[in-house]
């Protein structure tokens, strides 16, 4: 059977949409961030152990990678959707991306599956620093209850 043939649109349109759902996470990782930021200030106020602060400075951190992550994704997300309703081609984005030093002068243009396949790598990354801020929200009071 013959492959089906690329449809930058389509593809463009399923990357946008898999890219909005980084939101949900940015949504909960937000939250245990401002948890970790309370830890910290609680932590430094009750005299708690250095390792439990440490751990909660560990949420906030892993949180302002998520954000990171969620921040490009987003940026993603929209851009995608510009392709998809060809609001603009790709060779006028490479154009201006290049112009405005996003891109290397000599990155060579790539299809869409290939934008698109490397783009939703930021929600999976996501995903992972949530489930690290989840890891160490849990063992915080495990560290606090051995301490």
């Amino acid at each position: 059977m013959a492959e089906a043939q690329e449809n930058p649109a389509v593809i463009a349109a399923i990357a946008a949409s898999y890219l909005r759902q980084g939101r949900g996470i940015d949504w909960v990782s937000r939250g245990l961030t401002l948890l970790g930021a309370a830890g910290i200030l609680i932590g430094t106020y009750a005299s708690a152990p250095l390792r439990v602060t440490g751990l909660a400075a560990l949420v906030v951190l892993l949180g302002l990678v998520q954000s990171f992550f969620a921040l490009r994704a987003g940026f993603d997300a929209d851009i995608f959707s510009h392709l998809a309703s060809n609001g603009f081609s790709t060779t006028n984005f490479d154009g201006a991306m290049k112009r405005l030093a996003l891109f290397a002068e000599d990155r060579a243009p790539r299809p869409m599956s290939a934008r698109a396949r490397a783009a939703m790598v930021l929600v999976r990354r996501q995903a992972v620093f949530l489930a690290l801020q989840i890891v160490s929200l849990f063992a915080l009071p495990l560290l606090g209850a051995v301490l």
